[in-house]
């Protein structure tokens, strides 16, 4: 009797050691914010060749040791097919506001991404954001916007204020 109730007591320190999120495996505490992109959204909106511009992005945040690691899904489509994106960016700012640039993606000007037959679907990883600008963004996500930037509309040509998902 008194080995069957060593085993009960061994039974329940395991039970109680094994907590829901062990034995869920490990919880995601990823934060993701979406946002549709139009040409219609930029202030001012734009015409011409990239008018009809439009798309969509995924934005991941991943927490890391003080901060976050930030991962970019953009598809777009619409574009003239020797439009080029040279740049893109989280920016804070009202939908009617351009405001400063809070997250790089780190697309730049001497790596642009081509259009080709239009549309692209570009994907940016890694990108490391600090804890308070992260809390930032979490705080009031539609007073964010993410962009992208080609050389016809250099301030911007597709745009879409955050959205949490």
């Amino acid at each position: 009797m008194k080995h069957l109730s060593f085993l009960f007591c061994i039974l329940g320190l395991v039970a109680v050691s094994c907590s829901d999120d062990e034995t869920m495996g490990p919880t995601d505490q990823s934060v993701v914010f979406t946002a549709q992109l139009g040409a219609a959204n930029e202030n001012p909106p734009i015409a011409g060749a990239e008018g009809s511009a439009a798309g969509s992005v995924r934005i991941t945040f991943t927490p890391v040791t003080g901060g976050y690691n930030v991962a970019f899904a953009v598809n777009i489509t619409g574009f003239p097919a020797t439009s080029v994106i040279f740049a893109g960016h989280i920016h804070e700012g009202a939908s009617t506001v351009n405001g400063p640039i809070r997250v790089n993606t780190g697309l730049t000007q001497t790596t642009p991404m081509l259009t080709p037959t239009g549309g692209a679907a570009l994907t940016f990883t890694g990108i490391a954001v600090p804890n308070e600008q992260a809390q930032a963004i979490f705080a009031n996500p539609g007073g964010y916007y993410f962009n992208l930037h080609s050389p016809l509309n250099p301030g911007g040509v597709v745009r879409g204020q955050l959205v949490r998902r």
